[in-house]
């Protein structure tokens, strides 16, 4: 299934460099899913809440192609097998002891690949389940309650990462700068 990928990257006023070169790799010791491009899944929303909250409203929206399969990508949205072996892994490794309060996703996914071995897929995928506060961005948030008087709600335009671990990966491909519109090529 073809998929849309959004990447939101820093200004730095070099469109030529960015469609040349991009996209690009995060390498932060907070990339939720380790090292890897990240892309915002689907909704172009979620690239401009990002620049605008974390890159200080100076960025570059880049849209791009995949070929999502849950073959090639562990998906942690909506692949209950992937979530069950997710779930599995850390139960062993609180067995193990290798497991507190300060355990990341991204330790549970360096732990399958580079330690047991048994991570081949190309990316990953996930729902930062509050990653966007309502109070602060509420034009940003789309949730709708199940029932009046319940906290439990429906997030209907969720914020869905996609991290590649190669380049390429996927059949990446199209990638485009979307915004802003002094960039916009004819």
């Amino acid at each position: 299934m073809s998929k849309k990928l959004y990447q939101a990257l820093k200004d730095k006023g070099n469109p030529k460099t960015v469609i040349d070169e991009g996209p690009f790799m995060c390498t932060t010791d907070e990339a939720w899913l380790g090292h890897g491009f990240y892309f915002w899944d689907t909704f172009e929303h979620l690239p401009h809440w990002w620049g605008k909250s974390k890159l200080n409203n100076s960025y570059i929206v880049c849209k791009a192609k995949c070929d999502f399969s849950t073959k090639e990508c562990f998906d942690l949205v909506g692949e209950p097998e992937h979530m069950d072996l997710f779930g599995s892994i850390v139960e062993v490794m609180n067995e193990e002891g290798l497991l507190d309060e300060s355990t990341t996703v991204a330790e549970v996914i360096y732990h399958l690949k580079d330690k047991l071995g048994i991570f081949h897929w190309k990316a990953s995928r996930v729902i930062g389940v509050l990653s966007i506060s309502p109070k602060l961005y509420s034009h940003y948030t789309f949730r709708m309650i199940f029932e009046v008087g319940h906290k439990s709600f429906l997030d209907y335009r969720p914020a869905i990462q996609i991290c590649l671990y190669e380049k390429y990966a996927l059949n990446f491909r199209e990638y485009e700068i979307v915004y802003p519109q002094k960039y916009l090529t004819e």
